[in-house]
C-alpha cells in the first residue's frame, strides 16, 4: 500500500501502534538483558552477551524508522511478537488490519 492509500486518521493510529511497538520492544529487551547480565560467569557469556546486544541493535534499528511502505510489515511483526496487539490497530481499515492478522500469522 502506497502512503496515499491512508488516511491522516490511519496515519496516526499506525504511528502510535508502532511506537508502542518499539517502547515494548525495549522494555523486553532490557528484561532480557537483566536476566543474561545475572548469569555472566565466563568470558565466553560476555562475547555472547555482545554477540546478542549487536543483533538486537541491528534488528531494532532496522524496524525504528516508521516507513510509510513498511508499516503493514512491521506492525504485522509486532502483532506476531506481541509488541502490540489488534486493540492497537483500531481505527485502521479492514482491509489494512486483514492484512496485517494475515501477515503476523507467518
Amino acid at each position: 500500500m502506497s502512503a496515499t492509500d491512508w488516511s491522516q486518521d490511519e496515519i496516526v493510529v499506525a504511528r502510535h501502534a508502532f511506537e508502542r511497538g518499539n517502547q515494548k520492544s525495549i522494555e523486553v529487551l532490557i528484561a532480557s538483558l537483566q536476566e543474561q547480565v545475572n548469569s555472566l560467569n565466563t568470558a565466553e557469556s560476555i562475547w555472547k552477551l555482545h554477540d546478542f546486544l549487536s543483533t538486537e541493535r541491528f534488528d531494532y534499528e532496522g524496524r525504528s524508522e516508521f516507513d510509510d511502505a513498511k508499516i503493514l510489515f512491521i506492525l504485522a511483526d509486532m502483532v506476531k511478537r506481541k509488541l502490540i496487539s489488534r486493540q492497537d490497530l483500531v481505527g485502521l481499515s479492514d482491509k489494512k488490519i486483514s492484512k496485517i492478522k494475515a501477515m503476523a500469522m507467518f
